[in-house]
């Protein structure tokens, strides 16, 4: 026949001033796990909101340099079709400047710069919390394409 073993062995049982060990512990584990899961949040949509940047800027370079000497050719279209390329950077919609290197004009042997620039608050706000951090996020991107093809 089984005995039954006694479960409340010495090694079990916890004194009374080990009993608030674990919360104290979670309290001093929990802000810094906090702050590690937020900035990884922020800077996965900070990355996220670059690469838009980026594609909006290779789009609207790219759209400048091959239709810029068309007689229907506008700034507008170009920034439409940056805008277009970045659909995860939504309202405000990001601003997006075209120049031409050289002599300014999109000539054979210029190159369309495309400069987008995009600000939009923190997602979590923890950052704006900070001293010294900016309250808002502030991102740009380049594209540049060859004109005249």
């Amino acid at each position: 026949m089984r005995t039954r073993r006694n479960t409340n062995t010495r090694a079990n049982r916890r004194s009374p001033r080990e009993s608030g060990a674990v919360a104290v512990e979670f309290a001093l584990v929990l802000p810094i796990f906090l702050v590690l899961v937020l900035g990884i949040a922020e800077f996965s949509r900070a990355f996220n909101i670059q690469v838009s940047l980026s594609e909006a800027g290779r789009e609207a370079s790219r759209y400048a340099a091959i239709h810029c000497s068309e007689s229907t050719y506008s700034v507008a279209a170009a920034q439409s079709a940056g805008i277009a390329a970045a659909p995860s950077v939504t309202s405000p919609a990001p601003t997006i400047a075209i120049t031409y290197s050289g002599d300014g004009t999109c000539s054979p042997g210029n190159n369309a710069i495309a400069t987008v620039s995009y600000t939009t608050p923190w997602m979590t706000g923890f950052p704006a919390l900070i001293p010294g951090m900016p309250s808002s996020l502030s991102i740009s991107g380049t594209g540049v394409m060859r004109c005249g093809g």
